[in-house]
């Protein structure tokens, strides 16, 4: 029987639907606490009782509603056999299956008692589940010592379903602050009900926010470089707009690292980090890490510190800075296995507090610090960078060429005084310093005009003139080269002619309802005469740039034609929905270009300050009078196939110059398969495999191959399998690096992480 519908004690009904909204007990924790009740959200909704009997004793001031109660409110609702209130005391009971559901979070008991103006109590049997950490917690006996903090005895926590848990953690007793960390005393972790690990004490996450508290350790081991590997961080919430993380690591080989990450965003506009990490390393000794050979007879001091920055003041005006230092140029060759740039590292620089843009690795060259700021217009940008550059091959940075300030004022495309005559322009100062070597400043201001022009319905026309003027002077203090002031003044030519020929099929096959077909032809003259003086500084800028084989070449004097055709197939796709969307399914383009006379193109390659006119750095030369030939070719038929070609055939020596390769399959199962092929002509040549088979929903098999092709070796073999359950998995595999054997097995249980592993090299197992 409802209790809008019940003949007797109306008046008891009305006070009791009012009391309704406290009677739902501990639900009304505020907000963080789990289970818990939104009270203004239920006050905005209908509360409605269901009961076989609805009753109010007037001279003890207590409700009582009894048999099949139901009581359903906004989010949730209530079960018991029975629910008695005492307005007076503020007391509440629920006997029999209580069962109180609320935003998805669960508790129940066979007897519930609560305090309504405390919101303490008890629940016997009691079973609680918390939806957003999907957490099992169970008790002999749960007592709710606080707003959101509970006392259980005889407990265990799970994040397994069913009734027979996979595993949980099992305790005398167990303290749990929701929102914060439960602890587990004189307990013990299980594995199907059988005890396995002994726990004297034990803490585990009962988080929905963000709150301080350690966070999950690292464990590792490293027989040459750290010894025996523990970190342990710790999160502090110091407030809603600033956190920082405080890093503990000890290496049993190089002693105690202490790191520290500040984060803070004060406003929408403005965030940024800081972090920095001291190590007072005790090893000493002689090596030649990298390739270049220290010994170290005292502790040294090493060091880094980072420091991300972004404030924009308006739309198009900001300053953003990414600025960091490391003590020496071997200390990611000593911590490259586990180090906060790694953990950190981003290339998509839109991802706040992860936006490190260097792999921190020993494989690190070098790294830049940059700080700029930027203010755009509809037409125009104006840039002033700082640049301070470390080169980590050199013990000595010394002949390292820096850049600040460097400012550019750029001028778009943009039609000239309303004419169909299209004008732009870059421009240029630089200031360029360096200890030793040649230093000095640059302007250089290169306006560009253009007039686009269709000839018919199928003929593109532009013709494109630019001057070019640079001024610089140098300076040095290196006995090999000299101080000298110069310019050079240049224009230049292009005439760019296209046309594009397309016809779209109605084809209605599965998802695809159109195709478009395109071909387009191109031709393109390009004309720079003799740039001023042929030895000049490196920070003056190359009157144009170019590729050869697919390396990025600098040019000075060119006189050259390059056609190219392309032909695309573009399928416009719809659902059953009515969406519609659109897809490259496949994109061919062939381009090669003509030397009418010699070139002057020159290469500078990463790793050398000093430019050099060989072009046989270049994978083909590019003086001959046919360059290679260059051919790409994408092809995406389907959502879970992929195919990418980056190829260059030398026709002077009838050769590839370049290859580059890549095939991706998947499917909805989750298999996948992937090849990798890098190529470039006396210097790379590289293959990588590596595939993954989901055997069953529960089970994947993968392996991997990397090998180098051009020193006949093998880079890497791996071999292993990943098994998952609804709440646990483990993964286990074995590579055979180059200097290098690893077997891992690593453990998760979910809501927890990563909770154990193993891993040990060639020299702990002995092969």
């Amino acid at each position: 029987m409802t209790g809008d519908r019940k003949t007797k004690g109306f008046a008891g009904l009305f006070r009791a639907s009012g009391l309704a909204l406290v009677l739902l007990l501990f639900l009304a924790a505020p907000a963080g606490g789990q289970p818990s009740l939104d009270l203004e959200k239920a006050r905005k909704g209908p509360v409605r009782i269901e009961a076989d009997r609805l009753a109010y004793d007037q001279d003890s001031d207590t409700y009582r509603a009894e048999g099949s109660v139901v009581i359903t409110f906004t989010g949730g609702f209530l079960k018991a056999d029975s629910v008695t209130v005492n307005r007076t005391t503020g007391d509440a009971w629920a006997h029999g299956h209580a069962y109180l559901q609320s935003e998805g979070d669960i508790l129940e008991g066979e007897i519930i008692e609560m305090n309504l103006e405390t919101r303490e109590g008890t629940t016997h049997d009691g079973r609680m589940f918390f939806v957003k950490n999907h957490l099992y917690v169970t008790g002999s006996e749960i007592e709710k010592s606080g707003e959101a903090t509970y006392r259980i005895k005889d407990a265990t926590a799970t994040t397994c379903d069913g009734p027979l848990a996979d595993w949980r953690f099992t305790g005398k007793q167990a303290d749990v602050t929701i929102d914060g960390y439960g602890t587990l005393k004189n307990g013990t972790f299980q594995i199907l009900d059988t005890p396995v690990v002994w726990l004297p004490w034990a803490m585990f996450p009962a988080k929905t926010t963000r709150q301080s508290g350690f966070l999950f350790p690292y464990f590792g081991y490293s027989a040459d470089r750290l010894g025996f590997d523990v970190e342990i961080p710790y999160y502090w919430a110091i407030s809603k707009s600033t956190d920082a993380t405080l890093y503990t690591r000890y290496m049993d080989k190089r002693g105690l690292k202490e790191g520290v990450e500040f984060r803070y965003q004060p406003s929408s506009s403005t965030f940024g980090l800081i972090y920095g990490d001291f190590l007072k390393d005790q090893w000493t000794g002689s090596d030649t890490s990298g390739g270049i050979p220290r010994t170290w007879t005292e502790k040294e001091d090493r060091w880094s510190w980072y420091w991300n920055h972004e404030t924009t003041f308006s739309p198009g005006f900001y300053f953003r800075s990414d600025l960091k230092k490391i003590s020496d140029i071997y200390y990611f060759r000593d911590f490259d296995s586990q180090n906060y740039y790694l953990d950190h590292y981003a290339g998509n620089l839109n991802r706040k507090f992860q936006r490190v843009s260097f792999m921190g690795n020993e494989q690190l060259t070098s790294y830049d610090s940059t700080a700029r700021l930027v203010k755009q217009w509809r037409n125009y940008n104006l840039t002033a960078l700082g640049q301070y550059t470390d080169n980590l091959t050199s013990p000595s940075n010394d002949e390292t060429l820096q850049r600040y300030p460097e400012v550019t004022l750029t001028g778009f495309k943009q039609p000239l005084f309303g004419t169909r005559l299209n004008w732009e322009f870059t421009s240029l100062y630089g200031n360029y310093y360096r200890t030793f070597g040649e230093k000095g400043y640059a302007v250089d201001v290169y306006p560009k005009l253009s007039l686009p022009w269709a000839v018919g319905d199928y003929l593109q026309v532009t013709p494109t003139a630019g001057f070019r003027e640079t001024l610089w002077d140098t300076e040095s203090n290196s006995p090999a080269t000299a101080g000298d002031s110069a310019s050079r003044t240049v224009y230049t030519l292009a005439l760019n002619a296209s046309s594009e020929v397309y016809r779209v099929f109605d084809v209605n096959w599965g998802d695809v309802h159109k195709v478009r077909h395109a071909v387009k032809p191109e031709i393109t003259y390009s004309y720079i005469p003799s740039a001023g003086p042929s030895v000049r500084p490196e920070f003056v800028l190359p009157v144009g740039n170019t590729t050869v084989g697919g390396v990025a070449a600098n040019v000075d004097a060119e006189n050259s034609i390059t056609y190219a055709l392309t032909n695309a197939l573009i399928t416009r796709l719809r659902d059953d929905k009515g969406n519609v969307g659109y897809r490259e399914v496949f994109r061919l383009k062939l381009s090669q270009t003509y030397n009418i006379t010699t070139p002057t193109i020159y290469v500078t390659p990463p790793t050398l300050l000093v430019p050099t006119t060989t072009p046989n750095l270049l994978p083909a030369d590019p003086t001959k009078p046919f360059r290679p030939v260059d051919m790409e070719i994408d092809i995406n038929p389907l959502k879970y196939l992929s195919f990418m070609t980056r190829t260059a055939y030398d026709v002077n020596t009838t050769s590839w110059a370049q290859i580059n390769q890549d095939i991706a399959l998947s499917d909805n199962r989750g298999d996948s398969l992937s090849f990798v092929y890098r190529y470039t002509k006396n210097s790379v040549e590289s293959v990588g495999v590596f595939a993954r088979a989901r055997v069953t929903n529960s089970l994947d098999l993968f392996a991997g191959f990397r090998g180098d092709e051009f020193n006949n070796s093998t880079l890497e073999r791996t071999i292993g399998f990943e098994y998952r359950r609804q709440c646990w998995g483990v993964e286990m595999s074995y590579s055979d690096l180059v200097d290098d054997r690893t077997f891992k097995v690593l453990f998760s249980l979910t809501g927890f992480g990563r909770v154990g592993g193993f891993s040990a090299s060639r020299d702990v197992m002995g092969f």
